[in-house]
């Protein structure tokens, strides 16, 4: 047998220079982990972190909002699933704005579909109260109860389209044989039931009216939201609390609801599973295991192992487990004082490592007041993106190796969870 002989010749002393050159930047981290494992990242000069914190995002600022939304993991492994929507109404009594974050999980078909429909639910249902109250004279308790109605309306669909298919007392009694034959002759529909049913999303949502004086925020879910006003000095005040098993009454609210369950809460997760008590979808979660074991276990879903769903299906005695019902606040605005809201996803505390605890969330609440107030003295109202500020601080500030470690890490898996924030202005 003959081998062809592939002789390469001896680099240089230039070519060796070049060759270091290429690598100098290069370091390491364990990202805080410990153990053996480490991972490479590029250090930036400070000269080139904005530039490429901008080039990994993407921003965009209207007239009343700057928004961001990142995720610097791969995106064909790694896709973003938060959505997010800012829109302006112009419904009888004037310019309605209306804000919205939408944080996906296991999957991006129930958050793009809270994204499609519920500001039209919302707009819509909120024309007839206009409408019938005569506008100026509705209650604001009356908003609050059209948004939470609309949230509701639409997590109870999937539900109800769930149902519409497959009634439970007639999948108990399916054979295998019926089932399969169902949801083939039914297979776009049961897919986009199914996808809907087995993936989630939270919400955190903001609503001002025309004369800017009355705010209306909705929460279900784990993400924030801050209000940011001048007084004689700049402060943040916290606006929600977050719908997760680190947050007392949530935890107690669970297993006041499902009593002697040992396992509704296990790791500090709704069934061991789910980290928000709170989301649209979910719904194997809130429908009786039948489902889980006959339906969505035969969909075999990506995001877990049937050995594992089956495990926690055995946990499902009481649904629901996760609740449709948001939290609403209003607030009265001061027309007198300049105020900002900013609303984010989860993976902005995430950053900070914060649990979502109040006294840790009120530092990081005047930590991000005082980042606003002094973009706006450096970029003026006109120009800069208030969002773009937040995070650049988020994800390390003037560190610049940390910095450039949450840009630039290889690694394969996702290390960073998705990150979205608004920042409206509500009153200049």
């Amino acid at each position: 047998m003959e081998y062809n002989v592939v002789r390469l010749e001896a680099a240089t002393s230039s070519e060796h220079l070049r060759a270091l050159e290429e690598v100098k930047n290069f370091r390491t981290t364990d990202l805080g982990r410990g153990g053996k494992d480490r991972w490479t990242y590029r250090l930036l000069p400070e000269s080139a972190l904005d530039i490429e914190l901008q080039r990994r995002s993407v921003l965009r600022s209207t007239s009343f909002v700057d928004s961001i939304t990142f995720q610097p993991c791969t995106a064909h492994t790694s896709p973003n699933q938060d959505r997010y929507c800012t829109e302006e109404w112009d419904l009888q009594d004037g310019i309605w704005r209306f804000s919205a974050i939408y944080d996906g999980h296991c999957g991006l078909d129930t958050v793009n579909f809270v994204h499609g429909q519920l500001p039209a639910m919302i707009r819509m249902s909120l024309q007839v109260l206009l409408s019938k109250y005569q506008s100026s004279a509705v209650a604001p308790e009356l908003v609050s109860e059209t948004i939470s109605h609309s949230i509701q309306h639409l997590d109870n669909s999937i539900r109800a389209d769930l149902f519409d298919l497959l009634p439970c007392d007639q999948l108990e009694s399916m054979s295998d044989f019926e089932f399969n034959r169902l949801t083939k002759q039914q297979s776009c529909r049961w897919a986009t039931i199914s996808a809907r049913c087995t993936q989630g999303s939270t919400i955190i949502l903001a609503l001002s009216d025309p004369q800017r004086r009355n705010l209306w925020v909705a929460n279900l879910g784990d993400s924030q939201a801050v209000l940011v006003q001048k007084g004689t000095d700049w402060t943040g005040t916290i606006l929600n609390s977050l719908h997760n098993c680190d947050n007392p009454a949530e935890l107690q609210r669970i297993l006041r609801e499902h009593p002697g369950e040992r396992e509704c809460i296990w790791d500090n997760r709704v069934i061991g599973y789910l980290a928000p008590t709170r989301a649209v979808g979910d719904t194997w979660l809130k429908v009786p295991s039948t489902y889980t074991h006959r339906a969505f276990a035969k969909h075999n879903p990506k995001w877990i192992s049937p050995p594992l769903l089956a495990d926690y299906a055995g946990r499902i005695l009481s649904p629901p487990y996760v609740s449709n019902v948001p939290d609403l606040y209003h607030l009265t605005l001061d027309n007198d004082r300049e105020t900002f809201l900013i609303l984010c996803s989860d993976g902005l505390l995430d950053l900070y490592g914060s649990s979502g605890g109040q006294s840790s969330t009120q530092v990081l609440a005047n930590k991000w007041a005082k980042i606003i107030s002094r973009s706006l003295v450096h970029s003026g109202k006109a120009t800069g993106n208030l969002a773009f500020y937040l995070l650049r601080d988020a994800i390390g500030g003037s560190d610049v190796s940390l910095v450039s470690q949450n840009l630039t890490l290889e690694m394969d898996e996702k290390w960073m969870d998705d990150v979205t924030i608004l920042v409206q202005r509500l009153i200049e």
